[in-house]
């Protein structure tokens, strides 16, 4: 946009619309963030930029021909007021990955001789007990006892279920007419998952039934309406990407850390609050990215139903167990879908989209 398009009224409603949008989901992310005790960098990431994009849009406002005076200085004052928080926002974010990386909480948990799992307090770090925790001997009788390990990551995933090769497969089956890097996005969020082993009987479900939606997500992109359209046309205008890069990738592997630090309790076989569980993924999805007014909505709709849908599984599954893992994989897909959002190359995609 440039000086010389005009101003229209209803062209602001739009931008003041978007706005109040912006304003809500900031609001949501603050309370919702206070409530749970802990921030997520990749949410702050996207909303990060959603706010320089919104920033951008209503700055070009102020340079319309022939916006009255009074409106242009509000307008400015606006910009203004969302540059200061889009300054904010990235400290919000380095620190919030600090808060994730210390080994504080950890130290302090046995200062005061409680047991907190080393993956609760860093991510990628499996919860195998520390040098002191596993020398622990009772001072009378007995013997030693260790604690019970609820998962380890290992280097190369398990196919157990057969899924990463089926998807791999079709990704390349469909590489030579469709642009792949969402597709492969998906890809690698499910080959994390099977990067993760436990001896609890649970991890089966743990595993299969989020590997599951992943493989569905993938199969829908490249086979169903409206994402195969969208994959065939990119490639008119966009070169291959099969790959992601390190950026990308770590913000999947927090997001799986996550997920796994959310069953602990589960892998444990310790008894769990269920209803607390249902109440963080209810809140995970009340908090779900859509990101800007540039990108293509369709995709993005069609991740917050399987959102959805896992969030009613959470709600009705026959037995505690399952409520719980459904309750993770709500929150895990919401957590992807803001990482997808925090990326340049996934946001470029999907604003390449929209007509």
């Amino acid at each position: 946009m440039s000086d010389s398009t005009p101003f229209h009224f209803e062209d602001l409603i739009d931008r003041m619309l978007l706005l109040v949008t912006l304003n809500s989901t900031l609001v949501h992310f603050l309370l919702s963030s206070q409530v749970e005790g802990s921030i997520d960098p990749d949410r702050v990431d996207s909303l990060t930029q959603g706010l320089l994009r919104t920033r951008k849009w209503m700055e070009e406002a102020t340079t319309m021909k022939g916006i009255p005076p009074s409106t242009q200085n509000i307008l400015s004052l606006i910009v203004k007021r969302l540059s200061q928080v889009e300054s904010l926002l990235p400290k919000l974010s380095d620190k919030a990955k600090q808060a994730e990386q210390t080994p504080a909480q950890e130290i302090l948990s046995f200062l005061d001789g409680t047991k907190v799992a080393a993956a609760a307090v860093q991510p990628g770090r499996t919860s195998t007990p520390t040098t002191a925790e596993a020398e622990l001997v009772p001072l009378v009788g007995g013997t030693e006892v260790k604690p019970v390990e609820a998962y380890r990551k290992v280097d190369v995933e398990d196919d157990q279920f057969g899924l990463i090769g089926q998807t791999q497969r079709q990704i390349q089956q469909y590489s030579a007419r469709c642009h792949v890097m969402l597709p492969t996005w998906w890809l690698e969020v499910l080959r994390e998952i099977h990067r993760y082993k436990s001896e609890s009987p649970y991890l089966g479900d743990v595993i299969e039934l989020p590997s599951r939606i992943m493989v569905k997500i993938t199969k829908g992109l490249l086979t169903e309406a409206p994402g195969a359209r969208l994959l065939q046309d990119l490639m008119k205008s966009r070169q291959q990407e099969n790959y992601l890069n390190a950026s990308e990738q770590e913000r999947i592997e927090r997001a799986v850390s996550k997920y796994f630090q959310g069953l602990e309790g589960i892998l444990k076989e310790n008894d769990v609050n269920v209803k607390d569980k249902i109440l963080e993924a209810q809140t995970a999805f009340d908090g779900f990215g859509w990101g800007g007014p540039e990108l293509e909505k369709r995709l993005i709709k069609r991740l917050n139903q399987q959102c959805e849908e896992a969030l009613q599984s959470a709600e009705s599954a026959s037995d505690k167990p399952r409520q719980v893992i459904y309750a993770e994989i709500t929150k895990l897909l919401c957590k992807l879908q803001h990482a997808m959002l925090a990326e340049p190359r996934p946001r470029e995609i999907l604003a390449q989209m929209k007509p």
